[in-house]
């Protein structure tokens, strides 16, 4: 069962009961993905096009904050998102996303309505690819900029996390691409390192130190 939780800074979480795991920061949901993924990941690539692979669409919190992103900047993002067991609309309806940002709630709707496993266009900068599968099993001859390594933690998602998996994720990236993640843990960044990605510790949202960035040489 999934739940509605509520974070510190006002925002909505979910809450796996059979992982035991959030989706998000307790201390921030909105805050923690606009540190990661918008600040220390879109924000790190100064390309007009770019194409992005995500992994654990989740809430769509990410995709969201990445639309808007490129809507106000004019860049063209092509936005790729693994999910293996899509959240229940019921639930999606009554997040508060579009509330605290201060938006319209109709490209939310459209990105969470829109069919899966095919390229959907969601706004004139912004395209959506949603593919109900499973990490362990994607294969794709796409070539990203980023990737966004939402996945739920080693300790509650370890086969997500093994290196077989993160060579995978090397081999999808273009050159000068990179991996951006939550995860900071030793274990994980020595893996990272041992498949060829160069490692940067990055200042991690409040209430985390660190987060890793995970460049392709």
């Amino acid at each position: 069962m999934t739940k509605i939780i509520l974070t510190n800074d006002g925002s909505h979480s979910l809450f796996s009961e059979e992982a035991d795991e959030h989706y998000h920061s307790k201390l921030g949901a909105i805050s923690e993905s606009l540190h990661v993924f918008i600040k220390n990941g879109i924000n790190r690539t100064t390309k007009k096009e770019i194409k992005i692979l995500e992994i654990g669409f989740g809430s769509g919190l990410n995709a969201l904050l990445t639309q808007i992103k490129c809507e106000k900047e004019n860049r063209m993002c092509h936005y790729y998102t693994l999910e293996k067991f899509p959240v229940k609309r019921e639930l999606i309806s009554k997040l508060n996303y579009c509330q605290k940002l201060e938006i319209n709630e109709t490209i939310f709707n459209k990105i969470h309505d829109v069919e899966w496993n095919v390229e959907q266009i969601i706004s004139p900068n912004f395209t959506l690819t949603k593919l109900e599968e499973d990490v362990l099993n994607f294969r794709t001859k796409v070539k990203f900029d980023i990737i966004y390594f939402d996945a739920f933690s080693p300790e509650k998602q370890p086969k997500v996390w093994e290196e077989a998996i993160l060579k995978n994720m090397y081999s999808f990236l273009l050159k000068d691409g990179f991996l951006i993640t939550y995860c900071a843990k030793g274990i994980i960044k020595r893996r990272l390192k041992k498949i060829g990605f160069e490692i940067e510790s990055l200042a991690g949202p409040m209430g985390k130190r660190e987060i890793t960035q995970a460049k392709k040489k």
